[in-house]
């Protein structure tokens, strides 16, 4: 039985910073958060030097790739322990995402305060995004399996099948979009021929699955932007901050706004500060300094216009070459040059002064549990 929707409200009295999707794993090359820790503990510090709030926005924890929480411990048990500091001096919220499918975890072990909804104030409301997500919707259990599996594959075979195509253009990617294809000309072929004999045609839900892989490829990952900016406009709030899609930005959406807290995975390191009511969206290592850059496509209504069939005719070159993997083929600091040294992230960036973060005595219970 799904549990009742637990709603956090703290006023909105102090700068408040957000982070999501941080995917936290064991360790290991494929754990994408990518040895990071120092500068997340980095932004923890921030926090505490300047008494603000950090709400985090679900996915801390990639249960999928490190397989238990024992690993994500042992891993990240110093990364952890300063979050579990913030949250013990009540600097710290958790919203949870689709793969925290046990709070327990973050309230009980880490001391962390956990919602499914965080209200800022009266103006500002901060969810997931899984919420709009029209495959996983509500139901945190959905399509576990499948990532199971999907997460195993990668682990293994040393490979990504990740969407973008073009950022990860690897010849196990390419061949599943390949293979996709002919299903879906099997499947449209075998339509025909039902309704041609007059058997029952079979529902339209590879379309709808075909039209969503399109639309997450070309720029609206997980296809939240439009359920979530009808939200925004139909909702009460001035300000809706989301997770789940990975894409940062601050999008104008008439008089409101739609906050996006991108994510930690890979090259990314996006965080979202509102300060007196200014916002602000920037990637932590590099300094860049975002607004809705990556919302060009969907604000202008580009992506609308395609669907998986067209993006397949402008995109695909035979011998499994995709024209939008191999014009980025060379790009300096592309992503295979992150996934060849999983240290180079934690490396960039202007040198980080030492953290007077020692794990103190109160910490016990995560040592205990990494143990």
């Amino acid at each position: 039985m799904a549990r009742p929707p637990i709603v956090e409200k703290r006023p909105l009295d102090r700068k408040v910073w957000f982070v999501s999707d941080l995917h936290l794993g064991d360790g290991t090359p494929s754990d994408v958060f990518f040895g990071k820790d120092r500068h997340l503990m980095a932004l923890c510090a921030a926090v505490e030097r300047e008494d603000g709030l950090l709400v985090i926005g679900g996915d801390a924890m990639d249960f999928h790739q490190a397989f238990s929480f024992t690993r994500i411990l042992r891993a990240h048990q110093e990364l952890l322990s300063s979050m579990s500091r913030l949250a013990r001096a009540n600097r710290l919220v958790y919203v949870v995402g689709n793969h925290d499918y046990d709070i327990s975890f973050y309230r009980e072990i880490l001391g962390f305060p956990v919602c499914d909804e965080l209200h800022l104030g009266d103006d500002i409301l901060v969810m997931h995004g899984h919420q709009h997500d029209p495959f996983i919707g509500v139901e945190f259990e959905k399509g576990q399996l499948g990532t199971k599996v999907h997460h195993f594959f990668e682990r293994y075979m040393n490979t990504w099948i990740r969407i973008p195509l073009g950022e990860f253009y690897t010849v196990p990617n390419r061949l599943v979009f390949y293979l996709m294809h002919k299903f879906a000309l099997f499947a449209n072929g075998w339509a025909a021929l039902a309704a041609a004999v007059g058997w029952e045609t079979p529902s339209d839900a590879l379309k709808t699955q075909l039209d969503f892989w399109a639309r997450s490829n070309m720029g609206d990952p997980m296809c939240i932007f439009r359920p979530v900016t009808d939200h925004v406009r139909e909702g009460q709030w001035k300000t809706v901050v989301c997770g789940h899609s990975h894409l940062p930005g601050i999008v104008p959406i008439g008089e409101r706004t739609y906050c996006n807290t991108g994510s930690w995975t890979f090259a990314s390191s996006y965080y979202l500060t509102c300060d007196q009511g200014e916002w602000r969206c920037r990637d932590w290592i590099t300094g860049r300094e975002l607004t809705h850059e990556f919302y060009g496509p969907l604000l202008d209504g580009t992506i609308d216009e395609k669907d998986f069939w067209q993006w397949w005719r402008e995109n695909y070159m035979g011998f499994l070459r995709f024209r939008e993997g191999e014009e980025r083929r060379g790009r300096l600091r592309g992503w295979e040059s992150y996934i060849r040294d999983s240290q180079y992230l934690a490396q960039i960036g202007e040198p980080l002064a030492p953290l007077d973060l020692p794990i103190a005595e109160d910490d016990e219970a995560v040592e205990i549990a990494a143990s």
